[in-house]
């Protein structure tokens, strides 16, 4: 017998065309596969979607290919994760679930001393005993592990499966994901095999009494950086793993997809003008048809401002050159003339106006009046303003005119000025 272990998906995430399209066509292609080896039953421990409800087409993408995998007779058993969570069931996940094409698998139950109890699902045709719980937000999830009847679950006999979304500090990973990271000891000893969600590299580790702690990773990308990795040569796919009364073996197996250039410049103690010789250079003579193309861009510049470093241009060049997509990374280029100061906040509202307020006399121009309070009340107001999202309905052309004007009316501007 065999099932397949897979996670952090992130359908929905992409949105350039070209690869959204090779998003969706690898979660085909791991579908396929197990369809094709016949597993018994496939694992999904969270971040299956982007978002708890995607758009419109992610979702009938998805249901479209549930069905196969349905029909196929192969039950797929999942848990939220952090970024399709839900504490409402207001989730696609939910939906897919009504209709009976996956199954959720946290079935909790809260006692009056505080406790959580869970229930083991059975899988029919194996008779595994299968359970787990969601992941959450910011770390909330270990409440909820701090609270679980550990004892009951693990006095259950038989092949057991626990899924779960989380980071686990014991286990060693470079795996560059963000949040509250929670003991291997919150989760219930004594389990076959541990089916863990959200670090996005393949990680498998065995500790005394957790045998198999498993990450299979994401499949493709539900970051940019893992478009890096990716062009580092980061293996994706999923996990098979082939059991009877005791696991057997655990298997990851590597799903290709797409060809990558990634091109990388130290700015450190560089003047702008250099950077872009350099990147002029660099993206000269190499050929980028159908690749994405990764350029990334680090380093304190000596003179100069970071956004005179032109990568419109070398954009261009390459999308000339018929390149798939180009992903520019210049999160980690900082520069001697101008460097941000971090601000903290009780809120996002109260850290933006911190930050304007630490910053703010970094600038020079010539207008004094906006370099004290009235300057950061019209910057916050600004930025409020450019981070609005489209309307229900609303296209790209009708979106940019009327966020553009509204800056424009904030600023005190016409279109002609």
């Amino acid at each position: 017998m065999k099932f397949a272990h897979l996670s952090d998906v992130h359908l929905g995430f992409q949105k350039h065309e070209s690869l959204q399209n090779i998003e969706q066509q690898v979660f085909e292609k791991i579908l396929d596969e197990c369809i094709t080896r016949k597993v018994n039953f496939i694992l999904i421990p969270g971040d299956l979607f982007h978002v708890n409800i995607p758009e419109m087409r992610i979702q009938k993408f998805a249901f479209a290919k549930f069905r196969q995998v349905h029909d196929a007779g192969i039950p797929i058993y999942v848990v939220y994760g952090s970024h399709d969570f839900s504490p409402v069931s207001n989730s696609v996940i939910d939906l897919l679930a009504e209709i009976g094409y996956i199954r959720k698998v946290t079935n909790a139950t809260s006692h009056e001393e505080g406790k959580i109890s869970l229930k083991c699902l059975i899988d029919e045709k194996t008779g595994t005993k299968i359970t787990g719980l969601s992941g959450l937000k910011v770390g909330k999830d270990r409440e909820w592990y701090e609270k679980l009847d550990r004892s009951s679950l693990e006095a259950e006999q038989g092949l057991k499966i626990f899924l779960f979304h989380g980071g686990i500090s014991d286990m060693k990973t470079d795996s560059g994901i963000d949040g509250d990271q929670m003991p291997l000891s919150l989760l219930p000893k004594g389990f076959s095999y541990h089916a863990g969600g959200h670090m996005h590299k393949f990680n498998h580790q065995s500790f005394d009494e957790y045998s198999n702690v498993v990450y299979p990773g994401t499949p493709f990308a539900g970051y940019h950086a893992d478009l890096e990795d990716n062009a580092n040569g980061q293996k994706r796919g999923f996990v098979l793993v082939e059991f009877d009364d005791e696991i057997k073996s655990v298997d990851f197996i590597e799903i290709e997809n797409t060809k990558y250039e990634i091109i990388e410049v130290d700015a450190n103690n560089r003047k702008a003008e250099s950077v872009n010789q350099e990147l002029s250079e660099k993206t000269a003579d190499i050929d980028v048809v159908n690749k994405v193309v990764i350029v990334k861009i680090q380093g304190e510049l000596m003179s100069g401002k970071t956004a005179d470093i032109d990568v419109s241009i070398v954009r261009d060049n390459l999308n000339d050159k018929d390149a798939l997509v180009v992903n520019v990374s210049k999160n980690q280029l900082t520069s001697k003339e101008y460097s941000i100061t971090e601000a903290k906040g009780s809120n996002k509202e109260e850290i933006e106006i911190n930050v304007f307020s630490e910053n703010i006399g970094q600038l020079k121009f010539d207008y004094p009046e906006l370099l004290d309070k009235s300057g950061i009340k019209l910057a916050s107001k600004l930025l409020q303003e450019l981070g609005q999202s489209k309307l229900e309905n609303e296209n790209k052309n009708e979106y940019i005119p009327r966020i553009r004007d509204s800056a424009l009316a904030l600023l005190g501007l016409d279109d002609d000025s």
